[in-house]
């Protein structure tokens, strides 16, 4: 008897611990699905019951996530807010809510993004690249120039941010530096820094 007992005893303590862990498991399968509208059900019982196997922040940058896939950027951008909330270090948060404004042009708040997650890691170069575009595109060169000279120090072979630079020479009249830039470029297999060193060097790579 006392067997039987522990036996269901047993059941009943998995089913529950399935039931707590069920939510987003079921998200994450939803969405290797591409099924996005019963993930972000799951995510939503997930949220409001607070489910144990992960953190709220977790839960909404994860929904974040689904609405970003499915264009609901808006939503998105709501989720990765309220996963700040829950932890203002969540540098994958910022990165995608600075991506998103950055798509809609909101460059202001893209650099707000971007700006929060490079205190956070200071030498990432993909985030001093997106930073440095928008600030090329908003006409900000001297900005824009320290962040690719950054990238440059980081990763001397840096192809994009050597091209990069070679046009902000261009813009500084410095043609003999942005030619040499646009050749270095070039010889490391950058296909617009050698259309750019023909165009405007009269160089061949």
């Amino acid at each position: 008897m006392r067997l039987i007992v522990f036996f269901f005893l047993s059941l009943f303590l998995v089913s529950c611990g399935n039931k707590e862990k069920g939510n987003y498991s079921k998200a994450l399968a939803a969405i290797d699905s591409a099924n996005y509208e019963n993930a972000v059900q799951y995510l939503n019982t997930a949220i409001k019951e607070k489910e144990q196997d992960t953190t709220l922040a977790q839960l909404f940058f994860l929904r974040g996530q689904v609405y970003e896939k499915s264009g609901q950027l808006d939503l998105a951008l709501n989720d990765y807010a309220e996963a700040l909330k829950q932890n203002s270090e969540n540098i994958e948060a910022l990165v995608k809510a600075g991506n998103i404004y950055n798509l809609l042009s909101n460059y202001s708040d893209a650099l707000k993004s971007y700006n929060r997650a490079l205190e956070i890691d200071a030498d990432n170069t993909d985030l001093l690249i997106k930073r440095a575009d928008i600030l090329t595109a908003t006409d900000r060169d001297s900005l824009a120039f320290a962040d690719f000279e950054k990238v440059i120090s980081i990763e001397p072979e840096n192809d994009y941010a050597i091209m990069s630079r070679a046009l902000i020479y261009q813009r500084f009249k410095e043609p003999e530096k942005c030619c040499a830039d646009l050749e270095k470029a070039a010889s490391l297999g950058n296909e617009t820094a050698a259309e750019f060193l023909h165009s405007m060097c009269g160089k061949q790579k």
